[in-house]
């Protein structure tokens, strides 16, 4: 199994050591060079973090850690497809909170990013272009019925479903015992259900995207799908804000610089 396209692996890495051209010099170099001046003692590295790009690159690896278990067990498979899909919504959830805190009028991002007030997400996105000052959305029809729209609305409503269980009767999965090996039974698909058994097709996928609303069914191929319904709407959403959202990379951007703090004067000598 291959993993998934993008960034490069230098470029997924993630914590300080990866913010290296933010100041331009190594942080080791630069440590070496103030540790041969008695008066440095201590450096601090002080970074502004991204958490939607430091929960992307996590979703990511769990990602590409979901492929490779795939051939050895399914279980595990689904286990790490589960916390990468997870992964991507929080990561969703955070890029336009942030955005909104970032790019919106002071009088109006609170209805988007006050964490006391939450929102839905979708309503979230749908908001954003809203509260951005000089934002180009006015000129932009905005048809929530077209691509990637529904299918990122169904992303949102798994996550939901997961997070809001409900009674019993919305939670039931089935399972089909394999032809091969009449001891095992493995998620059953659509076309898989039986005559007679009066089970809807949407009760096993979600129409648009074909997610399985069982968290058990989930598998990396559905999470090669989540992902690039999650990476349209990240695009369509910064053509709605007239590439704002990814101006200079500003929504993975994390400005980092090394601090060099002097030694406290010592009692009794002059401030």
């Amino acid at each position: 199994m291959t993993k998934p396209s993008g960034e490069s692996d230098a470029a997924r890495s993630s914590g300080p050591q990866s913010h290296q051209a933010s100041f331009g010099t190594a942080p080791s170099a630069l440590a070496e060079t103030a540790w041969t001046q008695p008066e440095h003692r201590s450096l601090v590295l002080e970074t502004v973090v991204s958490p939607f790009h430091c929960l992307y690159q996590d979703a990511l690896f769990f990602h590409a850690e979901s492929q490779l278990r795939q051939t050895r067990s399914e279980l595990e498979a689904s286990r790490l497809a589960r916390a990468a899909f997870v992964l991507y919504l929080s990561a969703a959830e955070a890029l336009v909170h942030q955005a909104a805190v970032e790019l919106g009028r002071p009088e109006l991002w609170p209805m988007v990013a006050d964490p006391s007030r939450p929102l839905p997400l979708a309503e979230c996105w749908r908001l954003l272009p809203a509260i951005v000052a000089e934002s180009p959305a006015a000129n932009h029809r905005f048809d929530p019925t077209a691509p990637p729209w529904p299918q990122f609305s169904e992303l949102l409503a798994l996550r939901t479903a997961w997070a809001y269980p409900g009674p019993p009767p919305a939670r039931r999965a089935y399972y089909r015992s394999r032809p091969d090996r009449p001891d095992e039974f493995e998620p059953m698909e659509p076309h898989e259900i039986p005559e007679g058994l009066e089970i809807p097709a949407d009760r096993l996928r979600l129409p648009k995207t074909g997610l399985p609303r069982d968290p058990y069914a989930l598998r990396p191929h559905h999470l090669d799908t989540a992902r690039g319904v999650l990476d349209a709407a990240i695009d369509a959403l910064d053509r709605r804000l007239g590439g704002a959202l990814t101006e200079r990379r500003r929504h993975r951007a994390e400005p980092t610089r090394l601090i060099v703090p002097h030694d406290p004067p010592t009692q009794g000598s002059p401030l």
